[in-house]
């Protein structure tokens, strides 16, 4: 039999059994009749104070003028109420407290007016506030801009939170303007504390607004507790006469309940646990459920949408962790870009001495040469001939560091990979012999030209050179070794034996700031750069690296590579 079939019948017993009831009933329910109009009046003036009470609660949060009229229209049909059933309420509190109730409902009507005014008066001086604040900004520079606008966001807490501990805070943030204060900043100050003024006065309203409902309530209460009262002296009459027929209806509605809780209640409080695991983010378990042909088809359709929903919890994780990746990735993007202003400005620093120094170590060396001999004149000459050396060697860094921070587009030559590799080893001897580390080049000679950014690759050959150097002990060993791959690209092998990296951060290692290193012996940015410049030349990293034997980058270098038109010059 189907759920309505089952439900009709429980039903239309209920209404045959509910009759014989009625019949004893009807004669006191005449008499009820005549007493249901103060009891409505009273219900109404109840329903009339709850009404006031919401739209109250929805004025102070939306400050809109719609709900102030729904607010005053609730006052007037509050005094409506009571001016229906103004007898039957001085029988009940007496004329005093009559006089009290309408005096409360006076100064509760007259405390909304005030907060419809302060609501006014604190969006004008909202917009004041914000509109002085934004031309400030506009005039402010530097270390006052700076502080201004962590001034601004004091202004949007004490616009938010309203409190004295906020206020006070954006106040002792504006006395570190003083040695720049103007007019603008001024009215700004004074608008912040005319604004402040005006949420202290609004608490108090809201307070004053409270307590006079407090006692609207008292007497609401009292007037609908005594009619009440009344009715319920002629209601047990009435319950006298039912109780016998209800005692009827009781045990035979037990039996259809409990009849009907095997044949509906059951399956729904399975489907209620159901949904609480799927509420709670259990998807392990499926519903099942026997009975009537309707449920099981709900269970069908509540376990579908538990696989859908948790796919879709799924999906949800999965997007959000990817937003997180993103914003780091953006943090680091701009980090990186500072640190590409600061390499720049320090190699043009460095650049200008330095053409100075061997521009005057050149006028010395051939002054000496066309000078007549004497003793140490070699020596002078052999000195000079050093400080020249070292002059080009810091020229080469800067270059260098020049060439990290402006090259942004790819540049695309004929280039040999041997010899790029063996000019960056020169660029790392000191380094190298500093660790005493055995080097093995095992270069193929068979390598074809490639086509590639130079300052780039050797940017990147740096970069893990200089980490294999930093990964040995004195008197390690670090291998380069070249090979063709296959007919579009070659292989560059670079091995040493230091101590290794753990396999829980090998999937790390690309990521900006992560260093395996030391405390201050790594910025993290190494891996980082190399894996963006291979990825913007077309070619590809990965490593293979066990704790304790040592670390091998392979990297993977078209001979053509296929870049975008516009990134290459």
């Amino acid at each position: 039999m189907k759920i309505r079939r089952k439900l009709l019948i429980a039903f239309s017993i209920y209404m045959i059994l509910a009759l014989i009831p009625a019949v004893f009933a009807y004669r006191e329910l005449q008499t009820l009749k005549k007493r249901l109009k103060p009891v409505e009046a009273a219900a109404d003036i109840t329903n009339s104070y709850l009404e006031l009470r919401k739209n109250e609660k929805t004025f102070l949060l939306f400050k809109d003028r719609d709900t102030l009229q729904l607010l005053k229209k609730q006052i007037s049909m509050l005094n409506g109420s009571l001016d229906d059933i103004e007898s039957d309420i001085l029988r009940e509190i007496g004329s005093t407290n009559y006089a009290s109730l309408r005096q409360a409902i006076a100064s509760y009507d007259i405390a909304v007016q005030k907060l419809a005014e302060n609501f006014k008066t604190e969006q004008f001086t909202i917009n004041m506030l914000t509109e002085i604040g934004r031309r400030i900004e506009k005039v402010l520079s530097n270390s006052d801009l700076q502080t201004f606008l962590v001034l601004r966001r004091h202004e949007k807490n004490l616009i938010i939170q309203h409190d004295s501990s906020t206020f006070n805070i954006f106040m002792q943030t504006y006395s570190l303007l003083k040695s720049s204060a103007s007019t603008d900043l001024s009215r700004y100050a004074a608008s912040a504390e005319k604004l402040f003024a005006v949420y202290r006065d609004a608490k108090l309203l809201e307070e004053e607004l409270r307590t006079s409902a407090s006692i609207i309530q008292t007497y609401t209460d009292t007037i609908l507790q005594g009619e009440r009262e009344d009715i319920d002296s002629l209601l047990k009459i009435s319950m006298n006469l039912l109780m016998a027929s209800l005692a009827i209806v009781i045990v035979i509605g037990a039996l259809i309940n409990a009849r009907l809780a095997a044949t509906i209640a059951a399956p729904i409080k399975e489907i209620r646990k159901f949904a609480e695991r799927v509420a709670g983010g259990d998807f392990s378990q499926t519903l099942e459920v026997k009975g009537s042909q309707e449920f099981v088809s709900l269970a069908d359709a509540l376990n579908q949408m538990s696989v859908k929903l948790k796919d879709t919890v799924s999906s949800l994780e999965l997007a959000i962790r990817n937003l997180h990746d993103k914003q780091g990735q953006l943090v680091e993007a701009e980090k990186l870009a500072s640190l590409g202003r600061l390499a720049a400005g320090v190699a043009h620093e460095i650049n200008n001495p330095l053409a100075i120094i061997n521009e005057k170590a050149g006028l010395m060396q051939d002054l000496l040469v066309m000078s007549a001999d004497f003793e140490q004149k070699q020596n002078i000459i052999d000195q000079i001939e050093g400080i020249t050396g070292s002059v080009n060697r810091c020229r080469t860094i800067t270059h260098r560091l020049l060439g990290f921070a402006r090259r942004m587009d790819i540049t695309i030559e004929p280039l040999n990979l041997n010899e790029a590799i063996r000019e960056t080893i020169e660029f790392l001897k000191s380094d190298i012999l500093t660790k005493s580390a055995h080097l093995d080049l095992n270069f193929a000679e068979d390598l074809p030209e490639i086509r590639s950014d130079k300052i780039q690759l050797e940017q990147v050959f740096l970069n893990l050179i200089k980490n294999a150097v930093d990964a040995i002990a004195t008197g390690g060993e670090i291998a380069i070794t070249t090979s063709r791959k296959d007919e579009e690209a070659v292989q560059v092998f670079i091995s040493d034996n230091g101590a290794g990296i753990p396999k829980d951060k090998l999937n790390h290692i690309f990521e900006p700031f992560f260093t395996t290193k030391e405390r201050g012996k790594g910025t993290g940015l190494g891996l980082f750069v190399s894996h963006a410049i291979l990825r913007k030349l077309g070619s590809g990293i990965h490593v293979q690296s066990e704790a304790g034997k040592g670390t091998t980058f392979i990297l993977d270098i078209p001979i053509k590579p296929s870049l975008p038109k516009e990134s290459t010059a």
